[in-house]
């Protein structure tokens, strides 16, 4: 992958959001825009995306689970890291940041939580 950081707009932020839905519903989680791409204008150095669960269909999950990491490649995302909560990741050399706000992993860096 390359190092170049593709800005992206609200359109690209929605394109992915349908594709995830289609390749995820099955196992139960939807995929929502959140971030810059939806609240403010213009372009934005990556895509925001909350995955919930179906509550009654799905007791848990986790970004790092074969199933979902199967389903989030055939949306053509690659993972290249998780972090707790935020699953780092690029699409079409956009930069992707997936949240799983009910994760069960921990990480602790100072980049993204409080280890200090």
């Amino acid at each position: 992958m390359s190092d170049i950081n593709i800005e992206t707009s609200s359109y690209q932020g929605m394109a992915l959001c349908k594709i995830l839905y289609e390749n995820l519903k099955g196992l139960g989680i939807f995929p929502a825009l959140t971030g810059g791409l939806l609240y403010k204008d213009g372009f934005r150095k990556d895509i925001d995306i909350v995955l919930f669960r179906h509550r009654q269909d799905v007791m848990s999950f986790e970004t790092n689970q074969h199933d979902i990491q199967l389903a989030l490649l055939r949306s053509g995302v690659e993972i290249t890291g998780f972090y707790g909560f935020i699953t780092k990741a690029k699409w079409k050399g956009i930069i992707v940041d997936l949240f799983n706000p009910e994760t069960k992993e921990f990480f602790d860096d100072s980049e993204y939580g409080d280890c200090e």
